[in-house]
């Protein structure tokens, strides 16, 4: 069964193409039931392979997406050529036909593309990402006005799940504390990560700004949620410049 996949509707130029993957469908059994697109997490290579390949043969890619291996960094690199040994958390290219793909299961996966539709990137970001400036080293890296630039924020966990204990509270409110609400526990809040982002782009200037809101630790259907289950698999967000667009 083909990997299900769904096309995200956002302010992107018409020659930017993005989609991300569900769980639906796929090869993945037990807990990666059963599309799993990462090599990281345990699952059999054999069966991640076959579903990226049914991500890819369903949108006719002319190249295998750039997948990364996701360290929770703040590392990011520049994609001129299919790679398939990029350690970072972040990249980008202007390389026409070229897929970028972003993993995730409750982190958020970031999509960036410049208004005139000639350079993307994509972004993951965890709480370890946000404390340690991924957006912000990436804007500067894209070199593009940020007034020139449009961003997607993709499913995540959403706060009402996510709870932190004094370690992360303490790397990010020294940012702001307006990321966080308290809990009943002492010691433990509620942390917003769609909003940390969106706040510090805002900042940054970037004013085209499309958030999906669904939460991947409340939508068990369709997405994986690593505070859910633990060890689990993860979708993929892919974004590419359209070659033939005219």
């Amino acid at each position: 069964m083909d990997v299900q996949i769904r096309k995200i509707a956002w302010g992107a130029p018409s020659n930017i193409v993005a989609y991300h993957s569900t769980k639906v469908g796929g090869h993945s059994t037990g807990i990666f039931k059963s599309s799993n697109m990462s090599l990281d997490v345990g699952d059999n290579p054999k069966n991640v392979k076959k579903n990226r390949d049914s991500f890819s043969k369903q949108l006719n890619l002319l190249n295998n997406p750039v997948f990364m291996k996701q360290i929770h960094s703040s590392t990011i690199r520049k994609v001129t050529k299919p790679n398939e040994n990029l350690v970072c958390d972040s990249c980008y290219t202007s390389v026409p036909g070229l897929p970028l793909a972003v993993l995730s299961a409750d982190c958020l996966p970031i999509l960036i593309s410049s208004t005139d539709g000639k350079k993307i990137g994509v972004i993951h970001a965890g709480w370890r990402g946000l404390s340690n400036d991924i957006i912000q080293k990436f804007i500067k890296r894209f070199a593009v006005n940020v007034k020139d630039i449009v961003v997607w924020i993709g499913p995540s966990i959403n706060p009402e799940n996510y709870i932190v204990r004094e370690d992360v509270f303490n790397k990010l409110s020294s940012l702001s504390t307006k990321y966080f609400s308290k809990t009943k526990e002492m010691g433990a809040w509620y942390l917003d990560l769609k909003y940390v982002a969106k706040v510090i782009l805002k900042d940054l200037g970037v004013k085209k700004i499309f958030l999906e809101n669904l939460c991947t630790y409340d939508n068990a259907d369709i997405f994986y949620s690593y505070r859910r289950e633990n060890q689990t698999g993860r979708i993929a967000t892919i974004i590419w410049i359209d070659s033939n667009d005219n």
